[in-house]
Order: structure tokens, then sequence, then C-alpha cells
């Protein structure tokens, strides 16, 4: 079973290619968290005024449908070059402000191939002690460790499956990784493709009915 640390990692490899599509991307994706995105310095100042509007009553913990369907609104409305060059950008806060050339050292572990999945978490710690500084350090130890608290909240719940709903989840992650698998491979552009197609999509997958 996969770590939830690993997990956010390989999240972030699909998210640095692709598109933050809250809510109605292909299944498997998850939203992303509530609250104010965090690209939102990065958007034109009408749209962040807009997008502080929708969050602005929002209370940790509620939930955040209606947020995050108004949110991938704003985001619709931007030009498509717009919403390229900002989804390109790392969305985490540990590599927010740093140069290019070190974002660029984080960029060539999530997207190396050749790097087993499971080594790639290890490899990320070991260049974050080594390069980062300050606060980024500091963002980066705590990121970590909100992972690693969540890992242990997950398989403790994963513990307490039934088997019937053990082997579900497991048949579940198994197509998660297929897909992930897939995206890999593609180009920009037919990535393009399918995050314009699925974020088109007015519900995901409908709730079996007894």
């Amino acid at each position: 079973m996969i770590s939830k640390f690993a997990a956010a990692l390989l999240l972030l490899t699909v998210t640095i290619e692709a598109k933050p599509c809250f809510g109605r991307c292909g299944f498997g994706r998850p939203p992303p968290p509530c609250g104010l995105p965090p690209f939102l310095e990065d958007l034109p100042a009408e749209a962040q005024a807009k997008i502080t509007e929708i969050w602005k009553d929002y209370k940790e913990g509620d939930k955040c449908y209606e947020e995050q369907g108004l949110t991938r609104e704003v985001m619709e409305s931007l030009p498509k070059d717009v919403r390229k060059s900002i989804h390109k950008r790392p969305p985490l806060p540990f590599l927010r402000g740093l140069p290019k050339d070190v974002i660029a050292k984080f960029d060539a572990i999530f997207k190396d191939k050749f790097i087993p999945f499971a080594q790639k978490p290890e490899k990320v710690d070991a260049l974050a002690q080594e390069v980062l500084t300050g606060d980024n350090l500091k963002k980066f130890q705590e990121f970590k460790e909100k992972r690693e608290k969540e890992e242990q909240e997950y398989k403790e719940k994963e513990a307490k499956l039934s088997p019937a709903a053990k082997e579900a989840n497991e048949k579940l992650e198994a197509l998660g990784k297929q897909k992930f698998a897939i995206l890999e491979e593609l180009d920009e552009e037919v990535k393009d493709e399918l995050f314009d197609l699925w974020k088109s999509r007015p519900h995901g997958p409908p709730r079996p009915r007894h």
C-alpha cells in the first residue's frame, strides 16, 4: 500500500503538468482541498477578487462544494493561455518563491520515470534538506508532517474496513495507478483535450441505487 506522503507527491506530478479541475476531473482524482487556491496570487486581479469573495465566509471543516464550483467557473472564464501559464506552476507552499533552477531539481524527481515511485518521497526529502532554507524548509517540514499524520489516520481507517470494502479499495487504488501511468505517457496537447473533457462533466460517477 502506498503512503499518503508518496500519494501526495504522485498527485503533485500530475498537478504540475495538468489543471486543477475542482471536482470534475476524471474518475480516480479527488477534488482540491477546501479554501483559497494556492495559485491565487498568480491570477489576474479581477479573478483574485472574485475568488476571495467566494471564500470569505467559509469556515474550516465545512463542506465546500458550492465554493469549489464557483471557483471553477471563475477559472474556466479565464483565457486558455492564462490558465495554462498558471497551472504549470508548482502549487505546494514549500516551492513558492524559489529560484527556477531549484524548482527544476524537484520537478526532475517528480517527473523521472526511472525513479521507482516508492523512492521519490525519500529523494524529495533529501533534496529539501539540501537546498531549502528558512521559511521554505519550515513549510516543507509542515507539509511532510501533515502527510505523515494523514497516512497514519488512513492506515487506521483502512484496518477497520470490512473484507469486501478492503478488496474494493485495493482494486480502486490499482485503477488509480493505471490512470496515472497512462497520463504520464501522453503529450501536452492530448492531456489538454482530456482535462477539457473531464471538467465539462456535470457530475462524477453516479451512485448505485438499490
